[in-house]
């Protein structure tokens, strides 16, 4: 079963003793079991239900009586371990889309309305590995396939911040068509709702090689500081206190404006993300700003390269309490970076 569905069904393990010619079961006995099952509906997600009967023909009857000996549940599987850290929230997502269906409403837009990006990625990276959908998604994507395969809470977090650059209706159609498998199962969808599926995952590929607009933009600087200083370096925060965190900004290794030049990079990963002083991050930021009109002509070997020489040249106060008396050889370290970046630029002129 899945949800209050039955997927399938199959007789196993039948036992029988004596003589005579097999009967079929009456319409008694279908009912028998029909009542039995009718408990497990309001069970959510896949399970297995067993159900052992036993039928008895006396002589002289003229059907044999049946009676339910057993109804259970199997134990069910495991999560997966790619998923093993995000099954609790998913079941409760999943929990939610059903209640929302069957109590509120059954307007798939109304239902979704009400979930923010990182509940709707939690919904689908989820149902994807539990159900075992990866089929229907097909080979158009193989990036974010790669990505969603993963599993686990990264997975979840990297597939929110693709939504966040994905078109509005592309956003809205897959919405769409996940609150139908999740309210209904993967079986519900038709052939055509599959193919829009996998030709919207094929846009979605598209779109990590497509620049971040503003909006995009500005929800990823909100999303990396949160995550950095909650998630990824909480000892820093607890270390700076409130008062001092204010003095401290996250930086992109490589920056937003060059991702559609890395369509594998985890753009708010943990790799991807430092944290550092103010000052510091004003240094950083004039190395790049003095690529000039030379940023529009770069392309992905150089953008590494300026990661390099920045890393190189700063490094040291990556992911650290910055000292003030630090000042001169921060300037030090600015004026070495722009010279390195020149001589790069030099290379780079039309």
């Amino acid at each position: 079963m899945e949800d209050a569905r039955i997927l399938s069904w199959e007789p196993k393990d039948l036992k029988s003793s004596g003589a005579g010619s097999a009967l079929p079961a009456s319409e008694g006995a279908i009912h028998l079991i029909v009542s039995s099952l009718l408990p497990f509906t309001r069970g959510l997600g896949e399970r297995t239900v067993s159900i052992s009967l036993r039928g008895e023909h006396r002589y002289g009857e003229s059907f044999p009586q049946w009676s339910v000996v057993e109804a259970r549940v199997l134990e069910p599987l495991p999560p997966p371990p790619e998923v093993a850290d995000i099954s609790q929230e998913y079941r409760a997502i999943h929990e939610h889309i059903i209640h929302e269906f069957q109590e509120q409403t059954r307007e798939y837009a109304v239902m979704a309305a009400g979930f923010t990006l990182e509940q709707i990625a939690y919904s689908i990276v989820g149902g994807l590995a539990l159900k075992g959908a990866w089929v229907i998604v097909g080979k158009g994507a193989p990036t974010v396939i790669s990505f969603l395969s993963r599993g686990g809470r990264g997975a979840v977090l990297w597939f929110r911040n693709l939504l966040v650059r994905t078109p509005a209706a592309d956003r809205e159609l897959l919405v769409r068509l996940w609150m139908k498998t999740e309210t209904q199962g993967l079986k519900a969808l038709t052939e055509v709702e599959k193919q829009e599926l996998r030709a919207l995952m094929g846009r979605m590929e598209k779109v990590l090689e497509t620049p971040l607009d503003d909006t995009a933009k500005n929800r990823l600087w909100a999303w990396a500081r949160e995550e950095y200083f909650s998630v990824y370096n909480p000892q820093l925060a607890k270390l700076l206190g409130e008062e001092g965190l204010r003095a401290y900004e996250v930086h992109h290794l490589y920056p937003m404006r060059y991702a559609h030049l890395f369509p594998k990079l985890d753009l708010n990963g943990k790799a991807n993300l430092v944290g550092l002083h103010v000052d510091v991050h004003r240094s950083v930021n004039s190395v790049w700003l003095s690529l000039g009109r030379t940023a529009q002509r770069m392309k992905p070997e150089d953008v590494t390269r300026v990661v390099e020489i920045i890393n190189h040249h700063y490094a040291r106060w990556f992911h650290k309490v910055y000292n003030p008396a630090d000042g001169a050889a921060l300037a030090s370290a600015q004026r070495a970076a722009l010279g390195e970046v020149a001589s790069l630029k030099a290379l780079l002129a039309p």
